[in-house]
Parts: structure tokens; sequence; C-alpha cells
């Protein structure tokens, strides 16, 4: 896992199963960062659409999606 210092607002992560598939699976961006409480809010997008589906959620920065496997690049 990212340590929290290592995650930024506008990060991207996907899932490495799906971020590669011709109808991408959903990405995450990154909202907020609460370092004090090594929370992450995310906001879940559609990969093929990129509109917001549902609203923001927080996460541990344990949780697997923190992970470099995890991080997601735009080209």
């Amino acid at each position: 896992m990212l340590p929290i210092s290592e995650i930024k607002e506008g990060d991207l992560f996907a899932n490495p199963l799906f971020a590669t598939m011709n109808l991408q699976g959903n990405i995450y961006r990154v909202e907020k960062v609460n370092v004090s409480e090594k929370m992450v809010c995310v906001q879940c997008y559609s990969g093929s659409e990129m509109k917001p589906l549902g609203r923001p959620f927080w996460k541990k920065n344990t949780d697997r999606m923190f992970s470099e496997n995890w991080r997601f690049i735009l080209t």
C-alpha cells in the first residue's frame, strides 16, 4: 500500500484487471486526502465515459486500491 504522503488530490486508480480492457472498468479519482485520519475521499467514474458514478466515499489508505498496481495513468 502507498503511504498517505504519496497519495495526492487528482491521483487516479483503477483495478489492473479491467484498466486495459476495450471497455475500461471503473476509475477512481482522489478528491481529498485527510492525512491526520489517514483517510482518502474518492469519486468513482465510468471508464468508458468518464462520468461520475454515485457519490464520493472515504477509504483508508491501507485499502488495496492504493497500491502501485492500481495507479492509473491516462494515455
